[in-house]
Order: C-alpha cells, then structure tokens, then sequence
C-alpha cells in the first residue's frame, strides 16, 4: 500500500487549527512515551538494580561489622578465660605439699589468734577427680576444729582464701563455747584441690 504524503499533509492542512494543534499534542505526547519506554525505562531498571546492590552490600558490610565484634568479644572472653585458667593453676598446689598446706593454714590461724583443736587431712576420703597429660588432680578434705571468736575466725577464712590454694568449704558448724561467751568453737572441712604431677611420668 502506498502513502501518498502530499494528500496527507493538504488533509492536515485543511483542518481547523483546534484539531492540527490536538493531532500535534498528541504525536508529541506519543514521541515521548517512545522515549520513556525504549531510554528511560532499560535506565530506571538499571538503577533500580543498583539500589539492590547498595541494599545488599550494606546488608553484607553489617554482618561483617556484627561478626567482627563478635570475635573481638570472643578473643576477650577467651583471653580472660585463659587468665583465670592460669590463676586458678597458681592455687592448685603439688600434692607433695600437704604437710606445708598444713602448716600454711597453721601459721594463719596463730596469725588471726584462732586457737587450733585439730587439723588433720582425711586421705581416707581422698577423691580422684581428673586425669590430664600433665597430672591427676585429686580433692583431700583437710578437717579443721578451732576455738575462736566470730571476727577472728573471719580474719582466718579471709586470709586462708588469699592464700595460693584452691579449695571447696563444706560442713561448717559453730558452737557456743561453755566455758567463754566470747569464744566459739567451729567444725569445718575444706576440700583442697591437688595435682600429682609426676603420674604424667608414671604413664610415658
């Protein structure tokens, strides 16, 4: 079919000029619907693709920040954790040390004036707890039986527990004294915490 342009553009002419300037909104109007449909749009998508692309880096960048905190909160717990492990193994005394365990708690009780009854281990009720490349632990309860007043015997707890020893407090008892209302007589039992070191040799 073929156009014949000179009847279409005396057709355009002939119109009022209402309809000519309606027919040229109108082409206007189409041409830039072309445009934002071929050019803007494939721009819009692009950008839009983009905007995804932020959103998930920032996602990803917030996860890596979360999971760096989270190992500097692990590498201090853990280097924490690494200290009172070592503090703890400074308390944990030889259990070729018993008779000086002795005479340590000895020498505190003369300090804080608690008068000692009876102070004897009970190897009987020794108990094995771990064994460990580099020893077997074991808990002596170490029974303890003295005469003093409350504050002295607070004194001698005190200082017993800053001491380089481990141990596990268990059946305390306090009596009246008959003899002295100032004094008291306290049963006690500390299990102290020891490490045979030499059994790691037994068993190379």
């Amino acid at each position: 079919m073929k156009i014949n342009l000179t009847n279409i553009i005396e057709h355009f002419n002939n119109l009022s000029d209402q309809v000519r300037y309606c027919i040229l909104v109108g082409v206007v109007m189409l041409i830039i619907l072309l445009d934002l449909f071929f050019l803007v749009s494939p721009q819009i998508n692009s950008i839009a693709n983009v905007n995804d692309q932020i959103k998930k880096l920032s996602q990803d960048t917030q996860e890596v920040l979360a999971d760096r905190a989270r190992i500097v909160f692990l590498k201090k717990n853990l280097q924490e954790a690494r200290v009172q492990l070592k503090w703890l193994q400074s308390k944990v005394r030889p259990i070729q040390e018993v008779p000086a365990i002795l005479g340590t708690i000895s020498s505190i009780a003369n300090e804080c004036d608690v008068k000692i009854d009876q102070l004897a281990p009970d190897k009987a009720h020794q108990q094995a707890l771990k064994k460990a490349s580099y020893g077997k632990y074991y808990a002596l309860p170490i029974v303890i039986k003295a005469r003093c007043g409350y504050h002295n015997f607070g004194r001698f707890l005190n200082k017993l527990e800053n001491e380089d020893l481990y141990f596990i407090m268990k059946d305390f008892i306090i009596q009246n004294d008959d003899t002295d209302i100032h004094m008291h007589q306290f049963s006690l039992t500390i299990k102290v915490i020891l490490v045979d070191r030499t059994s790691r040799f037994k068993n190379l």
